[in-house]
């Protein structure tokens, strides 16, 4: 933990882990990218094309300043950002943990235990949250698509410390008492729960959860049109490839079922016996963190895809890339579901400034929406102790109400999407009847 070392050596040990983490993520932005994999951070291996490599290139933001003479070969202007998100890092890595240790997702008079162990709890959790995001955003800026890289691994940590650390889990204050205590948000709250929610139910609830975010991020191409049966046995063959029925001269490659696939297919494995022995295992608070971590995943993911089929089918144009459902699930996870339909909310928010902007300036109107869900996570952090007390309250108080209300809103949403559909088809027809 930060708070073990002495305090003259907290900042600066701090402000190096900041630069490594920003050398990190510069790497992994352009490593992990689908389309732009370009070999400029000083971590790579070189372009053929680029200047000799120079020892000084791997010094954290000054070896940016050497790397222009290679703006020929990624443009003028391409050191800027990597510097920049080094130097960021550099600086956000002590604040955010000196933020948290102030109070800053709540005030260590409510907190019952060791306040410096909780914050460092808190430092590593959300700090892998935020790196994660940070790199998934400028993939997404570059390219429109959010690596698996970034949300699977994202979606296992948070599960992670879920099933052992539940203490990371956002605080909310409840209890009773002349000051109120902080405890760790649950999946009821700021309602009450019965441990019997935690039996063998939420077991296999949690199972199925998993095994359908495993499925979406099978390798699979879905053709609705041929009819669901169809399209379901052209998914499983396109993820699985499995040997030919019949042979053809010209079929000269056997087809292999992809490594991609393979892993899911482990990972599937390990994670319902993970999740069978966390339910044997695991003493209660865990259970609640773990299930509550389970629901947030569905939660922020289902929303975003229910979200991106529905705007899919009335606007005849993929209206949300996958990515951005598996980023929300992942932020779902970390943050509870209740958090994940605020940083929802807050999204569009974040980026109406950017729409305008670049609407005006190039008249394209589409955006990277994976940016700004990150964004509505952030705010959500930064601005936690003061919105959970009133959200609470007049939002989450509803209970199962609440999902009701979110059900029949994305029934307006699709008869309000179908309905402008329409009207733009016939604006259309009445354009090219006049020409």
């Amino acid at each position: 933990m930060p708070s073990d070392l002495p305090n003259w050596l907290q900042l600066p040990v701090l402000m190096v882990v900041g630069l490594a983490i920003g050398v990190f993520v510069n790497w992994a932005i352009y490593s992990w990218a689908m389309f732009l994999k370009r070999p400029i951070s000083p971590w790579m291996i070189p372009a053929a094309e680029a200047s000799p490599r120079l020892w000084t290139d791997r010094i954290p933001i000054f070896g940016w300043l050497g790397r222009r003479r290679d703006s020929e070969l990624f443009g003028a202007h391409f050191w800027v950002r990597p510097m920049l998100i080094e130097l960021a890092c550099l600086l956000g890595v002590p604040f955010f943990y000196l933020w948290l240790v102030d109070g800053g997702l709540t005030s260590q008079a409510t907190w019952v235990g060791n306040w410096d162990s909780i914050c460092g709890i808190w430092f590593y959790a959300y700090g892998v949250l935020l790196v994660l995001m940070c790199i998934g955003t400028f993939i997404d800026f570059d390219e429109k698509t959010i690596p698996d890289e970034v949300t699977v691994t994202g979606t296992i940590v948070a599960l992670l410390f879920a099933g052992f650390v539940p203490a990371f889990r956002l605080p909310v204050l409840g209890g009773a008492g002349v000051l109120p205590v902080a405890e760790p948000i649950h999946y009821a709250s700021p309602n009450s729960f019965g441990s019997l929610h935690l039996g063998t139910p939420a077991m296999l609830v949690a199972m199925l959860i998993f095994l359908i975010w495993i499925w979406a991020l099978m390798p699979k191409l879905p053709v609705w049109y041929v009819g669901l049966g169809k399209s379901v046995r052209f998914m499983w063959a396109h993820a699985v490839r499995p040997k030919r029925k019949t042979s053809c001269p010209l079929r000269t490659v056997n087809r292999k079922t992809p490594a991609v696939t393979l892993l899911l297919a482990g990972l599937l494995v390990v994670g319902l016996a993970a999740i069978a022995a966390a339910w044997q295992l695991l003493p209660e608070v865990n259970l609640i963190s773990l299930y509550s971590a389970f629901l947030g995943m569905a939660f922020g993911g289902g929303l975003v895809w229910a979200i991106r089929i529905i705007g899919t089918i009335a606007l005849q144009k993929e209206a949300m890339g996958f990515g951005d459902v598996t980023l929300h699930a992942m932020i779902g996870a970390f943050l509870g579901w209740q958090a994940a339909l605020l940083v929802f909310v807050m999204a569009p928010f974040a980026a109406l400034l950017v729409v305008l902007i670049q609407f005006i300036v190039t008249r394209q109107s589409e955006i990277a929406f994976g940016p700004y869900l990150s964004a509505g996570a952030l705010i959500l952090l930064v601005t936690w102790k003061q919105m959970w007390p009133i959200v609470s309250e007049a939002v989450f108080r509803l209970g199962p109400v609440l999902l009701m209300i979110l059900a029949g809103a994305l029934v307006l949403l699709a008869l309000m999407l179908v309905t402008l559909s329409f009207i733009k088809g016939l604006l259309y027809e009445d354009e090219l009847a006049d020409q």
